[in-house]
């Protein structure tokens, strides 16, 4: 099977329909405006109830009760209701799944944990948009959902070789596939048409120093998660923690000890992002 056939088989998955294609659409519109953008969240109650909840927890910290969609968006921003907005599509786009190997509670914890970690890097680098790292680290390991559902039952031939070999599970998918679930989620970041620096922050996740265009943010999502595996912040299926590539480390530029300040950070937010994406 080729990493085409993955995207090809779950074509179902690799796109949006109904009121999720209109707001994904909506979102990925650079010319998309408050009203249109709330227009199109009315669509799905569940992805306006949790974007509004969102909007009222600490995470934003307003001090007035936030009541009304496009007040949400019009205070917090074209930016940050994008990431908002998205990461509920994403989650619930998948929910449900029934994808052998992967607990999905735990999946959806890592991918958050790693989500907020990015987030809190990018933050203590004070870059710009820090809520599309959030969204980078969110989806990074979605190819791993498509991998094990394309396998079904062969996704034990996976896991028996990561046993077998006491090999990383990435490595045990690249020695039974011929390519990893990183490679997957590049290119399903490519079908759903998400941004350069997106594909390939997902793609080399696990050899940031691949990445030629989109280095740091390749780097943030590489370090976060392997910080969200070594506190055991939920799980997609690896068991071990990967290693942070030196150079990946030294090109962030952050401190060892502003990592204790990182992850305190992340933590903070990250209950609060599971209570509400996760109900």
């Amino acid at each position: 099977m080729t990493l085409d056939d993955f995207i090809a088989e779950e074509s179902a998955l690799c796109s949006f329909s109904g009121s999720y294609n209109t707001i994904f659409s909506c979102l990925n519109d650079p010319g998309a405006n408050v009203a249109t953008i709330t227009e199109a969240v009315e669509l799905d109650p569940t992805i306006a109830a949790k974007t509004l909840k969102l909007a009222n927890s600490s995470l934003y910290g307003f001090p007035e009760p936030i009541e009304t969609l496009h007040r949400a968006v019009s205070i917090i921003g074209l930016q940050q209701i994008r990431q908002i907005v998205m990461s509920t599509v994403v989650i619930e786009h998948f929910r449900g799944l029934p994808v052998i190997g992967v607990d999905m509670e735990s999946f959806w914890r890592h991918s958050l944990a790693v989500g907020a970690l990015a987030r809190s890097i990018a933050r203590f680098r004070r870059e710009g948009n820090i809520e599309r790292l959030y969204l980078y680290g969110l989806t990074h390991d979605l190819g791993r959902l498509l991998m094990f559902l394309q396998l079904a039952e062969r996704t034990e031939e996976v896991i028996g070789i990561r046993e077998r070999d006491g090999t990383l599970l990435f490595e045990a998918e690249t020695a039974f596939l011929g390519f990893d679930h990183a490679s997957i989620g590049g290119a399903l970041m490519d079908a759903w048409g998400m941004p350069p620096a997106h594909v390939e922050a997902i793609r080399y996740h696990h050899a940031p120093n691949d990445a030629r265009a989109f280095p740091t943010e390749t780097a943030i999502v590489h370090v976060a998660d392997s910080i969200a595996n070594a506190l055991r912040l939920g799980s997609s299926g690896e068991r071990f923690v990967p290693p942070v590539d030196p150079d990946a480390f030294e090109r962030i530029g952050l401190e060892m000890p502003l990592y204790d300040e990182i992850t305190s950070h992340a933590r903070q937010q990250l209950d609060q992002m599971i209570t509400i994406l996760l109900d």
